[in-house]
């Protein structure tokens, strides 16, 4: 069994409604004892899922009001539990080193990535460094719909 099988059937033993406390008990052969034990006494990371969503993110933010230039945007993601995993893990991230001119480029080129997606998508415009919501942009962040969802919109349908 998986270790991400046992961890979520230990966060869910016991019964919420009527227990305070649960108990656990996991069963292993004698030689997979030590590689359990280590995950018992050292936490697993967790990593990051944002940059599989990102350009929906930056989208909600710019239809807010609160990301407004790309200056702003780069300034977003590091509040982020992203930029806080980057640090720690690089390499997950595919970026080479945590030099300030790598961090610099490798942040840089998502918030070009997104902007560029979010454009071809019809979702905002830029007018002098200014990044403003289009009509599709904010129907997107209202409804929680993915950007290439209104860029489906707009290439596939037609007033018929």
């Amino acid at each position: 069994m998986p270790i991400t099988d046992v961890l979520q059937m230990m966060g869910r033993a016991g019964r919420p409604q009527f227990d305070n406390e649960g108990v656990a008990v996991v069963l292993v052969h004698d030689v997979k004892k030590n590689f359990y034990k280590k995950f018992l006494y050292d936490p697993f990371p967790v990593e990051s899922s944002l940059l599989e969503v990102l350009p929906e993110h930056i989208n909600a933010e710019i239809v807010a009001g609160t990301v407004q230039t790309k200056q702003a945007a780069l300034d977003y993601l590091t509040w982020t539990y992203f930029f806080r995993r980057l640090l720690k893990n690089p390499t997950y991230y595919n970026l080479d080193g945590l030099e300030p001119n790598q961090m610099n480029a490798f942040l840089s080129s998502l918030v070009e990535k997104v902007v560029y997606e979010l454009e071809a998508a019809a979702c905002l415009v830029q007018k002098e460094h200014i990044l403003l919501p289009t009509f599709l942009g904010r129907i997107s962040s209202f409804y929680y719909l993915s950007y290439r969802t209104m860029k489906h919109f707009l290439d596939d349908l037609s007033r018929k």
